[in-house]
């Protein structure tokens, strides 16, 4: 497994985390709380595909 690949996998991990203990929080302030997991969700799914080709 390269670098890649455990980037996107530990990103994948710590976004959904992330995003899974904001999302109680979205009702107060919308989308500023889930918006850094998510990017960090989408990053990892990223990484994690392009790991996979190389």
């Amino acid at each position: 497994m390269n670098r890649k690949t455990q980037a996107g996998i530990a990103g994948m991990t710590v976004g959904g985390v992330w995003l899974l203990a904001n999302l109680r929080h979205f009702q107060e302030q919308g989308f500023v709380a889930i918006g850094m997991p998510l990017i960090l969700l989408v990053l990892g799914g990223i990484y994690l595909a392009r790991g996979r080709k190389e």
